[in-house]
């Protein structure tokens, strides 16, 4: 059985990933097009990096090509520029990717077979590994506050090489799996899937946005595959969201968004007491900015959980 595969790159940084990542894409035979989305990028993708490409402003490009680029004016979020590629894309599956990947080998057969084999899969994603062959991780449990702090230990480990949770995730990643999410880095989305939940939320700038999709995924019944079979090098994956402070706030927007929409009040709550009390110890102790710290405390403090749920709740009913 065969059926279309529209592949999906964004671009933001590092034209030498996309066009690589793109060149590689364009050899696979398991894909049908290609669609760069150019998420106003200071270092644009152009259509001449690629011999036969089209590209023109918005989602409205050239019907035929097997590469097309589409340049948005401003980066809404990684959610919103996958969305723009999928409303461009004709294929019956979607493979959602970052563009600091390297496809030594084709994963798409296994990944296609995994999806084939199981009218509900919904998603399909496959082993990442660091370019060195290290493990990384790629898939995870329903986030709460036991399993992300289980997680930023395996995060910690997997900067400083090993440890015991991060041998373990890794032991178990060698079979196939149904995990409660995927990365979004490098995604196989059934079309009928992604209309059924209608893409990602674009609420999400960055950060939680691939959990949430998967949430709403297996609220809608489908299935979430992961398949070690398939491999695929990811250059990313190894930096601590956390020790960046420009980001810093825009994540735990994102996970006070996720909490507030699909873990109990009570949880919601005890998360709120955590970050107001992680933040005010890491001023303390001088580990972040002050300003930064005043910042996610104001953030915690005033987020609209009810307004979050409202909008779920709108969500699953369209």
């Amino acid at each position: 059985m065969r059926h279309s595969v529209s592949a999906i790159v964004i671009h933001f940084g590092k034209l030498s990933f996309t066009e690589h990542l793109v060149r590689q894409l364009a050899g696979l035979e398991t894909v049908s097009e290609i669609i760069v989305v150019d998420n106003a990028a200071d270092i644009p993708c152009t259509a001449d990096l690629f011999p036969g490409a089209t590209a023109g402003p918005g989602t409205e490009e050239s019907a035929g090509a097997h590469i097309r680029i589409l340049r948005l004016p401003e980066n809404r979020g990684y959610g919103y520029a996958c969305n723009r590629g999928a409303a461009a894309a004709r294929g019956d599956f979607l493979f959602i990717l970052n563009n600091d990947l390297d496809m030594r080998s084709d994963p798409l057969p296994s990944l296609l077979h995994a999806m084939h084999a199981d009218a509900k899969a919904g998603a399909a994603g496959p082993a990442l590994a660091f370019p060195d062959g290290r493990f990384q991780l790629s898939f995870g449990e329903q986030p709460s506050l036991r399993s992300e702090l289980r997680e930023r230990k395996r995060q910690k480990q997997s900067r400083e090489g090993s440890g015991a949770l991060l041998d373990a995730r890794a032991r178990a990643a060698a079979s196939p799996l149904e995990p409660e999410w995927i990365t979004g880095a490098c995604m196989l989305i059934r079309r009928t899937a992604w209309e059924a939940v209608s893409g990602f939320d674009e609420a999400y700038f960055f950060y939680f946005e691939d959990v949430d999709i998967c949430t709403r995924l297996r609220r809608r019944e489908w299935k979430i595959l992961y398949r070690p079979e398939a491999a695929v090098v990811h250059y990313g994956g190894g930096s601590d969201p956390l020790g960046n402070p420009r980001i810093v706030v825009a994540y735990r927007r994102e996970q006070l968004r996720y909490y507030a929409r699909y873990n109990s009040r009570l949880s919601f709550f005890l998360l709120q007491r955590y970050l107001l009390w992680k933040f005010t110890r890491m001023e303390k102790r001088a580990s972040i900015d002050a300003a930064v710290a005043e910042e996610v405390r104001r953030l915690v403090r005033s987020f609209p959980a009810a307004d979050e749920r409202r909008s779920l709740r709108m969500k699953e009913k369209s």
